[in-house]
């Protein structure tokens, strides 16, 4: 059976100080999994800066061996919101270090824009791509509002937003990250009519991973998963100094955007149901709220415009995700 087609759209850090690690590891289990063939990455502000992030992919794509995988660079800021006081909330914590002056940035591998490099692929490629957004979700609003079929060709949208089984608890009370980024955007791709898939904070919250896992990863024979040990060390470091009453952070940091990548390579590793998402982009105090209703509610719900995680094996999702990161030979007994 060909590989499906992906497209995945991030805002990676793995490898900046004070960098969340999740997108790059999300990176390099879809391009290590022959389930799928990644046709690009498209990235956008979120994370970290436009620039950080086309830098960061372009080195991933290095490091896993496919230095010609595209990467593009998109959305600079949210269709609406200031992004300064998001990223003081990074910068305000103890450790924290912006990239030294004199470091070269690089480019990314094209001049075109990533909403428009993706409304190219779909048309190429009509209902057999299935976009993985697991960053702030600009890019797809912006190509929506750029192609009125961009929606229907894309095969299935995936995404990491929102919390299907309760509030997401997370850059608010109410609100994920890549949500309270961007809501206008993810209220964009919400209405577009196309194929949703949802994996939300309260399945990523349930993945860790640990110092035991990155001190496995150290003794592994795999350059990536080396590497990959080191950033895990360093990146639960600077949780502990930023979430001090966090006591999960003590000692691991979650996998949101790996899970969203397994979710789609083995759909068994959650379980799903149907639900009607909105998304709240007016009120200040619920602004970034992500509604899923599975027909729980007292008022009349809506049309089924998703399908959303509700349970996720942990352990089948483990053994999938060690197994593309480390992929060290295995030795032979007859030695």
């Amino acid at each position: 059976m060909a590989p499906r087609k992906v497209i995945i759209d991030t805002d990676p850090g793995l490898g900046e100080p004070g960098s969340d690690i999740d997108d790059g590891l999300a990176i390099a289990l879809a391009v290590r999994d022959p389930r799928v063939e990644v046709l690009g990455l498209t990235i956008v502000n979120g994370n970290v800066t436009l620039e950080t992030g086309v830098h960061v992919a372009r080195n991933l794509a290095d490091r896993l061996g496919v230095p010609d995988l595209p990467v593009l660079a998109g959305a600079e800021a949210p269709l609406s919101r200031d992004m300064e006081p998001v990223r003081a909330l990074f910068e305000a914590v103890p450790g924290h270090r912006g990239r030294p002056e004199d470091q070269e940035m690089r480019a990314p591998s094209s001049s075109v824009h990533a909403a428009d490099w993706m409304i190219e692929q779909v048309e190429r490629f009509p209902g057999e791509i299935t976009v993985l957004a697991i960053g702030p979700m600009t890019n797809l609003a912006l190509a929506i509002q750029r192609s009125p079929t961009f929606a229907a060709n894309v095969r299935e949208f995936v995404l990491m937003a929102g919390s299907a089984t309760g509030y997401a608890q997370n850059i608010s009370v109410v609100g994920d990250f890549n949500t309270y980024v961007d809501p206008e955007a993810l209220d964009e791709v919400v209405r577009s009519g196309g194929r949703l898939t949802m994996v939300g904070l309260d399945q990523t919250s349930r993945v860790l991973l640990t110092r035991a896992d990155a001190d496995r990863m150290l003794a592994s024979a795999d350059p990536f998963s080396l590497w990959a040990g080191e950033c895990t060390h360093a990146w639960i470091d600077y949780l502990a100094r930023a979430f001090p009453r966090r006591p999960e952070h003590a000692d691991g940091c979650f996998l949101h955007d790996p899970l969203v990548i397994a979710a789609h390579l083995d759909p068994g590793i959650c379980e799903w149901e149907a639900a009607h998402v909105e998304v709240e982009v007016v009120s200040d105090l619920a602004r970034g709220l992500v509604v899923a209703d599975r027909g729980l509610s007292l008022t009349v719900p809506g049309t089924p415009n998703a399908t959303v995680a509700t349970n996720t094996d942990v352990d089948a999702f483990r053994r999938l995700f060690f197994s593309r990161i480390d992929l060290s030979p295995t030795p032979d007994p007859h030695v």
